[in-house]
């Protein structure tokens, strides 16, 4: 069984007994921060841990195998593989492309809106192509995630952000060598693209809800808030802020996923 399921099955065991947690961690040897973060859904035990919690409260490791096969149905067990090293990396770029993003929108705020170049071309196509790159590894995370939950609509989504990031990227390092071509459909016709795909991408992540608890609510949430303001371009300005906490929320989702999938992987391989 998986968080969150797990640790709301070990509270409603505990409440069943009539333990507190204190009562609970005296019997276990463990740590009550333990139990109350287990209970929360933030953390997985280990084996012998998870083992030694339901002796105490009487429950057979076995008697969850029922549960676990209702929930293999939403997890793709063939995808886990080397998924946790790749997801690892896609939260890492994803906080390289979110530092590095406040640079990128200066330097662009400064070219579009003042018609300014405040760097040197090289290095303005070195920033977009480094920020580009952190991109396209951040949202390949949740390619991974969406073929680990089954969740195609996450595919779909993530696939047409990194296709419209490659699009509207390549767009801007060519126009320093052209004549850029009516730059303000160009940035209108950005704005409705990329609300778009996060319209799409936030619904997906929606659906993340029961592998991976409240947090890809959030996410979601924030995400489809910012499509909207996107596609209604005339205030995609709020469309950018909502980006920011939905882009936070997104790499600590990745980095759940992850631990989740390392914890999967590692539970296989030691037949659990």
């Amino acid at each position: 069984m998986k968080q969150p399921e797990l640790g709301r099955k070990i509270l409603e065991l505990r409440k069943q007994k009539g333990f507190t947690q204190e009562e609970l961690v005296e019997q276990c040897n463990i740590n009550v921060r333990t139990i109350q973060r287990i209970e929360a859904g933030e953390v997985t035990p280990r084996s012998f841990t998870l083992k030694t919690i339901l002796n105490v409260l009487g429950e057979d490791l076995e008697n969850l195998k029922e549960v676990n096969s209702l929930d293999s149905e939403n997890f793709n067990f063939n995808e886990i593989g080397h998924s946790s090293f790749y997801i690892k990396l896609a939260w890492i770029s994803g906080i390289i492309y979110f530092l590095s993003g406040f640079v990128e929108f200066a330097v662009d705020y400064a070219r579009f809106y003042e018609d300014e170049l405040i760097i040197s071309k090289g290095a303005y196509i070195s920033m977009k192509f480094i920020v580009l790159i952190a991109y396209i590894y951040f949202i390949w995370g949740f390619v991974l995630s969406g073929k680990i939950f089954n969740n195609y609509l996450l595919k779909i989504g993530a696939f047409f952000l990194i296709g419209t990031g490659i699009l509207f990227y390549g767009y801007d390092m060519v126009s320093l060598y052209t004549e850029p071509f009516f730059m303000e459909y160009v940035l209108v016709t950005q704005s409705i693209f990329c609300g778009i795909g996060s319209f799409i991408f936030g619904f997906a992540l929606l659906r993340l809800v029961k592998p991976m608890g409240n947090i890809s609510q959030i996410a979601g949430g924030f995400e489809i808030a910012s499509g909207v303001f996107f596609i209604l371009v005339f205030i995609a300005w709020l469309g950018l802020i909502f980006l920011i906490p939905a882009v936070i929320l997104q790499i600590i989702l990745l980095y759940k996923i992850g631990e989740v999938v390392k914890n999967e992987r590692d539970s296989r391989l030691h037949g659990n």
